[in-house]
Parts: structure tokens; sequence; C-alpha cells
């Protein structure tokens, strides 16, 4: 499955949460590749970087950002997203270009 995420306006009701919820892929990995913009939901994300989370791994907005997200009208956000319905099987090149402190984007 391939989603977009791209510029847009949010829900319209003045109190939606726009951060997406804490979730876990149960059928599939999730792979994100972050193009372009401001990428409300993880705060240690930059432009051009991947993340993986392995499917059953529980993941969502960093501390914050949920909150940080009420009131916000729209999005500038550019990726792409990528659940694979089969494991991805890891080469030597992306472990050694792992960041290895992505976990703590998730402590407060």
């Amino acid at each position: 499955m391939i989603c977009s995420f791209v510029p847009r306006k949010f829900d319209y009701h003045p109190l939606s949460i726009p951060a997406p919820y804490n979730h876990s892929n149960v059928d599939s990995d999730e792979v994100l590749y972050y193009v372009d913009g401001d990428f409300m939901s993880r705060k240690s994300v930059v432009k051009g970087q991947i993340t993986l989370h392995p499917g059953g791994i529980p993941h969502g907005p960093a501390p914050g950002s949920v909150e940080k997200s009420i009131g916000k009208e729209s999005t500038d956000e550019l990726a792409v997203m990528i659940d694979p319905f089969r494991p991805l099987m890891l080469t030597e090149y992306a472990i050694e270009i792992e960041d290895e402190n992505y976990y703590k984007s998730w402590i407060c």
C-alpha cells in the first residue's frame, strides 16, 4: 500500500486533532520517506530521512505533538509511506546509516 502525504487543510471542526494517533500495524511494516515540509508528528525527523516501524511495534506522534496540533488548520508536509504486506529485510547499508537516537523521539 502506498500513501502520499501532501500539503492540505485539516478537518474543519475546531476541536479536531490533526496529529495521527498511536497505532500498531499488525499486518505490515511501515516505511516513511520524508520529502519536504514540516512533519508535525515527529519532532526529530528531517527532510530526506526514512523511518521504519516494523509490524506490531506501537508508534505514533512524539510526546506533545497531539496537543501542539490542536487548532492547526493545514500542513505543508510532503512524504510517501509504504506498507508492504511482506516483512522487509534490512541491508547492511541500512544498518550502517541507522540513526541510533531515533527511538528517543518518543521521549518527552
